[in-house]
């Protein structure tokens, strides 16, 4: 990696100072996205960081280019990413199991896209019990 990177200046600042800069940004983008309920903003924050990071790497002289077809794996990777992140908005107001609501059932375990009322739970450790082998 070239070092000289701590010696250039661009419009008066040192490079150094701005890659500390965005690496700042890309802390703050992670921090921000793990804090967001949304999905909306927490791929804006994921995009956000993606870019700072490949920015500051540029800067660092780690690349000359990118090639379109990594930013094209880049975005792969966050729709696969993104697909699986679970959200409060994923998140059900009834058992996924006996379709009984909250209301009707009390308080539900919350997982992505799905929630599981008491009952249906212990029903569930009962089979889950029944089939593991007796010690």
């Amino acid at each position: 990696m070239d070092r000289d990177f701590r010696k250039k200046t661009f419009r008066g600042a040192k490079i150094e100072d701005i890659i500390q800069e965005f690496e700042r940004l890309i802390q703050l983008c992670e921090q921000n996205r793990d804090k967001s309920d949304s999905l909306d903003r927490q791929r804006f924050y994921e995009g956000m960081a993606i870019a700072y990071t490949t920015v500051s790497l540029k800067l660092k002289g780690e690349f000359d280019y990118i090639e379109a077809e990594a930013v094209e794996q880049l975005c792969h990777a966050a729709e696969k990413t993104g697909a699986n992140s679970p959200t409060v908005a994923n998140y059900t107001d009834s058992c996924s199991f006996c379709g009984k609501s909250k209301s009707d059932v009390g308080e539900l375990a919350l997982g992505p896209g799905v929630s599981i009322c008491r009952d249906c739970l212990q029903f569930g450790v009962a089979v889950i019990d029944s089939q593991s082998p007796k010690g």
